[in-house]
């Protein structure tokens, strides 16, 4: 199986890298269509935000990227996507690489029952780290903004933090395989204000050097942290089944100042959703 390289560089008409591109993609679960015909580009070092009503196909396209859909039995993704050039689902590619290159960080925090220490290391090791684990699972946590609360304590069970502690450990681990590309699905839906303001300032630090692309139910949020905005929305095919579809895919001021299509505005506006 082909590892992933990121030797390949494109550009769009912004000059920014394109780190992910979908092409026309339209993934299924069995015989019903769950979202169809998406296309978008994925600029390097840019958060991305995916809003829209539920069943709409955020989450879906979200897994589409790191092939976490191949773990769904009867799922099927159709088309195209490229990650810096290389075809995602080219049956040449390891869909392990490609975990590897593109993290996920869930709606859930799930730490595993181990130490603080150990969530990180065990991460590192799967994915064959074979560096100073102590200089890594340090480095981890201070880019994950939660070095100086758990430093004394990375023996302790992860299960005793917080929640919004424990999602920040979760992204430390994603965190210390070095990705390229975050995946958050709806990151901060579980945490308290306080908790989700945290992890917001996190994110403007991590697009330093990542590309993150998070779902979020949340449009205040989607409007105060992302770079680009894609809106989904649902729509009734000729069988009576609702699928999900990309209305609109603009910079995030574009989404929420001047959206182009009617539905954007309405559902920006609080009309539905």
């Amino acid at each position: 199986m082909m590892a992933l390289t990121l030797s390949n560089k494109v550009q769009n008409f912004t000059g920014r890298e394109i780190v992910l591109k979908a092409e026309s993609v339209s993934v299924s679960y069995g015989n019903f269509l769950a979202v169809s015909s998406v296309s978008l580009e994925i600029p390097q070092n840019q958060i991305v935000a995916f809003i829209g009503p539920s069943g709409c196909g955020k989450s879906t396209i979200l897994r589409c990227f790191n092939r976490m859909n191949d773990l769904l039995p009867g799922a099927r993704v159709e088309r195209k996507i490229y990650f810096y050039g290389v075809d995602l689902y080219d049956q040449k590619v390891d869909a392990v690489s490609v975990r590897r290159c593109i993290g996920m960080v869930f709606q859930q925090p799930n730490p595993f029952p181990q130490s603080i220490y150990k969530n990180i290391a065990y991460a590192a090791r799967v994915n064959g780290y074979q560096g100073d684990m102590d200089d890594l699972v340090e480095r981890a946590l201070r880019q994950a903004f939660l070095w100086d609360e758990v430093k004394d304590r990375l023996k302790k069970s992860a299960l005793s933090l917080s929640g919004g502690q424990q999602q920040r450990l979760c992204i430390a681990r994603a965190l210390a395989i070095e990705p390229a590309v975050l995946l958050m699905d709806e990151p901060c839906s579980a945490l308290d204000p306080i908790s989700t303001r945290k992890i917001e300032e996190l994110l403007f630090q991590l697009k330093q050097n990542y590309t993150i692309i998070i779902v979020t139910h949340n449009i205040q949020q989607a409007s105060r942290i992302s770079d680009w905005t894609a809106f989904f929305n649902v729509k009734t095919t000729a069988k009576g089944e609702k699928t999900g579809y990309l209305v609109e895919f603009e910079g995030t001021e574009s989404i929420f100042g001047t959206p182009q299509q009617e539905a954007t505005r309405d559902y920006v506006n609080g009309r539905f959703g």
